[in-house]
């Protein structure tokens, strides 16, 4: 999961990063390649718009059920709240998706991991939009907005809770912003994604070469 899988030469790089596609659902996606604090970051910007950038990443979460990922909202829908229908609007999401076929968009399985305005940290919803997609709240307010916060997620435990079955495979990753609810505006970056099969920094090297072996190159990082 790269942020990129080229590199640009200057910064900030205007348009979807190679390696995504982008989803929008209203209005137009405002997306730019970054460096903020020496990390490549995706800058996603919305005004009164809703739009996912989605990447293929086959995992198996039984070999690595940890994500873990870091995100800085600059700023939030004030009104937004993934509790209510009319003010469903974040700044930064993160999903792993679980396809379903035949019909991946209406069947696949999603769990949402969400920067939310009210909504206290680790609420957990049904989407007020699909009800294949749960989310859980890992960030709340604007407490601390403008500053960079990791979060780490064991997404097998998750899934589990949410759906009340094992996980299957994950398909792919998506990152979102929207504002069309609250007809606000809202700005996020989101970098430096990786998963793995512990929580401990300890076992990187070893977890890196098994998950490459595995599926290819899934992390998003500078």
């Amino acid at each position: 999961m790269r942020v990129s899988d080229r590199v640009p030469t200057r910064f900030p790089a205007e348009g979807i990063p190679a390696g995504w596609t982008a989803r929008e659902f209203v209005g137009h996606a405002s997306v730019e390649l970054v460096r903020d604090e020496a990390r490549l970051a995706l800058r996603l910007r919305s005004e009164r718009s809703s739009f996912a950038l989605y990447r293929n990443v086959v995992v198996d979460l039984n070999e690595f059920p940890f994500l873990s990922w870091s995100w800085k909202v600059v700023r939030l829908p004030a009104d937004g709240d993934v509790r209510e229908r009319a003010a469903d609007d974040q700044a930064a999401q993160v999903y792993v998706i679980f396809p379903r076929w035949p019909a991946p968009i209406k069947n696949s399985d999603v769990v949402g991991y969400v920067w939310d305005s009210r909504a206290p940290v680790d609420t957990r919803v049904t989407s007020t939009q699909a009800r294949n997609v749960k989310i859980i709240v890992v960030a709340s307010g604007r407490t601390q907005a403008e500053t960079w916060r990791v979060e780490q997620r064991d997404v097998a435990k998750d899934y589990v809770a949410l759906f009340g079955r094992p996980a299957p495979r994950v398909g792919q990753v998506a990152v979102m912003i929207d504002t069309n609810d609250t007809k606000a505006v809202a700005e996020a970056l989101i970098a430096r994604a990786m998963i793995r099969t512990t929580t401990t920094s300890a076992s990187k090297t070893r977890d890196d070469a098994r998950f490459f072996r595995h599926c290819g190159s899934a992390r998003f990082s500078s």
